[in-house]
């Protein structure tokens, strides 16, 4: 199982911090989250950056990127300020 933490908006959209989620990549993790917690976790889901133990899906192979057990999976949402 990889653990997923959930940051800012996606923490309260989903109502936890942190869950764990059984799936072999990182496409199908992202799919049973938007099952998990519904509409607006997918909308917010689509803009987040993913990492994976510290390094950006982008950097490894998106959402082909195999998860193994005790994986940390970490969703950022975009950032806004001034």
């Amino acid at each position: 199982m990889a653990t997923v933490k959930l940051l800012s908006h996606m923490a309260t959209a989903a109502g936890t911090a942190e869950v764990e989620i059984e799936a072999a990549t990182v496409g199908r993790l992202i799919r049973i989250l938007e099952e998990r917690f519904g509409d607006e976790f997918g909308t917010l889901l689509k803009a987040c950056k993913v990492i994976v133990n510290g390094r950006s899906v982008v950097a490894l192979k998106l959402k082909r990127t195999p998860l193994r057990p005790g994986d940390e999976v970490s969703l950022l949402p975009p950032l806004a300020g001034g």
